[in-house]
């Protein structure tokens, strides 16, 4: 028996143009590579901006004297950076040669004349790490002597001589970002890495040589 319902028309829906559905992929397409590139921009951006809030400048101080005017022969590393500083090699030049310890500074800038006793008459207050680390806006002392009524004499041939022959503080430091640079006097250079040299570093108090042992 055939059925008395009408069969509804057959309707064919149509999809979009091809030409549109490309233009529509093409500019999805688009714009998700615009995305990348922009979130890529941003991020190196942000890592420069983290850098530049991170670099830390180092600077020498050599006095003879405080803020506050006491006399006192003293070299510090000064940050004046945003960021920390890993100093990583100290050499300290007096006249032409460097000096390797506080005992030879002194002997250097008075003359074999009056070494020995002007090393006897000065005792130094120093930091005697072989590298240091410095906070940003923060100093850190590599030695100082005191002038005093006791070695007044002495004091005073340490610092003719250190003026007559000029100091110069040679550095090597780094960034939290491996970003090292190299001071030697007022010339700054960025380098790939500090090297210490060893023959020439300055460790302010010297180093201890091993007693021969004794023949057996």
């Amino acid at each position: 028996m055939a059925s008395d319902i009408p069969e509804p028309p057959n309707r064919h829906r149509r999809g979009l143009p091809h030409w549109l559905e490309w233009t529509t992929a093409i500019s999805a397409l688009v714009i998700s590579v615009c995305s990348i590139g922009i979130a890529v921009y941003n991020a190196r951006i942000e890592s420069r901006l983290l850098k530049a809030n991170s670099y830390p400048y180092l600077v020498s101080g050599v006095s003879d004297a405080t803020p506050d005017g006491p006399e006192r022969v003293s070299i510090d590393l000064l940050n004046n950076g945003v960021g920390p500083a890993d100093e990583r090699s100290l050499k300290i030049r007096l006249g032409g040669r460097y000096v390797t310890d506080v005992k030879s500074f002194i002997r250097a800038a008075v003359g074999p004349a009056d070494a020995d006793r002007a090393v006897e008459m000065l005792p130094d207050l120093h930091d005697n790490e072989p590298t240091r680390f410095i906070a940003s806006k923060d100093r850190a002392m590599i030695f100082r002597i005191d002038k005093t009524p006791q070695n007044a004499r002495y004091w005073q041939m340490l610092d003719d001589g250190m003026n007559r022959q000029g100091v110069r503080v040679d550095y090597c430091y780094c960034s939290v970002f491996e970003e090292c640079w190299a001071v030697e006097g007022e010339a700054r250079k960025p380098v790939k890495a500090c090297v210490r040299d060893s023959q020439f570093e300055f460790i302010p108090k010297p180093k201890r040589v091993a007693s021969p042992l004794p023949p057996g």
